[in-house]
Order: C-alpha cells, then sequence, then structure tokens
C-alpha cells in the first residue's frame, strides 16, 4: 500500500471505526428483540448472527432474523419487521449521541487531506442527524448509509470523484468486501471489532493491513 497521505479519497465505516458503538448496538438490538417476547433461544440466535455479521444493514439482519430464526407467521413478517426496525432505530439515536469517539479519530482525519465520506450499514437519514447534532459532519464531504448496500456506497463515492485513488477504513467482513467489490485499499481497525481475528486472516491474505488505533497509521 502506498503512503496514507497519498490516496485522494479516504472513506470511513462508522460503528467501531469512528464511534465506539458496536457494543452498544449489539445491546440495542438484544432489547429490542426482547421487548416482543420472542423465546429467549430465538434471540440469543439473533444476536450471535448480527454480532458475526456486523455492518451489514439493520435491514437485512431484521429480515434474515424473521426468516430463519424468530418464527413469525407469514402474514404478520412485515407489521412487526416495522416495529422491531422503529424501536431498534429509537435505540439507536439515543445512543448515538453518547458513544464515544474512538480514540485519536478526530487527530487522525484533521491529518489527511483529500475528500472524506462515509459509507456505513446504518441507517442514513438517522446516521446524519445523530453525527450532525455532534459536530461530526464537518469532517465529511457526504455521509452514506443503509438501506443501500457498503459495496453500492462505495461505487457511488468513486463515481462521484470520477477516481480510484481511494482507501476504506473498517472493521467487518463487510467493509472489505466492499473495498474489494470496487478495486480499492482496505485497512481493518481492530480495536473494537467483534471479528478481528477473521477480519486479520482476510486483510492479510489479500495484500491489505490492519491497525489496532489510529496512531499505528504511517
Amino acid at each position: 500500500m502506498q503512503s496514507i497521505h497519498n490516496y485522494d479519497i479516504y472513506i470511513f465505516d462508522c460503528d467501531g471505526v469512528i464511534l465506539d458503538s458496536n457494543r452498544l448496538k449489539i445491546d440495542a438490538m438484544t432489547q429490542t428483540l426482547n421487548s416482543f417476547y420472542f423465546k429467549t433461544s430465538s434471540v440469543d440466535k439473533c444476536i450471535e448472527y448480527f454480532t458475526n455479521n456486523f455492518g451489514l444493514s439493520r435491514f437485512h439482519h431484521v429480515k434474515f432474523f424473521l426468516e430463519n430464526f424468530l418464527g413469525v407467521r407469514h402474514e404478520e413478517k412485515q407489521v412487526i419487521q416495522s416495529s422491531i426496525l422503529e424501536r431498534f432505530a429509537s435505540h439507536c439515536d439515543d445512543l448515538y449521541l453518547t458513544a464515544s469517539i474512538t480514540s485519536g479519530f478526530e487527530d487522525f482525519i484533521s491529518s489527511i487531506h483529500g475528500q472524506k465520506y462515509i459509507a456505513s450499514g446504518s441507517e442514513q437519514v438517522g446516521l446524519v442527524r445523530s453525527l450532525r447534532k455532534r459536530g461530526l459532519d464537518v469532517y465529511f464531504s457526504d455521509i452514506y448509509g443503509s438501506p443501500e448496500s457498503k459495496s453500492n456506497l462505495v461505487l457511488k463515492i468513486l463515481k462521484k470523484e470520477n477516481n480510484s485513488n481511494a482507501v476504506m477504513f473498517g472493521d467487518a467482513v463487510s467493509d472489505l468486501i466492499a473495498a474489494k467489490e470496487n478495486g480499492i485499499d482496505f485497512i481493518g481497525y481492530l480495536k473494537h471489532s467483534n471479528v478481528s481475528s477473521s477480519l486479520t486472516e482476510l486483510a492479510l491474505n489479500n495484500g491489505h493491513s490492519v491497525i489496532n488505533s489510529w496512531g499505528d497509521i504511517k
């Protein structure tokens, strides 16, 4: 990989990269599902999947839960899906206002030039609103989120800039896949990752780098 200062575009995931929010979101999903009184064993399966596939959108996760773990009747799925998403969104709005910024992030992003973007699995409208309230939006040219896939979000950024000299920072396998599918470099941020071992292996095997702190970047 080239020097970090030689890229034209810097793309960041949000949860676990900009904000130390992974554990908070897992707790929020657990609380949301428990509020519907699903079986504990079913909720446990949902949370295991959610944790291991962090970075995919909440829309993907909730649909997957309903189709595979929760035993909801077909005619009730749409209503329950909407209710789960609404309650989870409310939890996320609260946690985004309180989650800590990852240590060293603001110093790092202030040190790099070029265009900076967010491509997140979080729901876009709520994410933009929360980051604006915290004053973090000023660092970025634009902020993108779900329901559009992360790979498509990265492609949208590259097309907007008409440039592929880019690097993506992420803590999930889905972030690495989005970078790989778009032919750009990737740096795995491991400190808060739910899948640090598998992400490290995949990143190194594909010629990418991993870091444990923002200060590790040269």
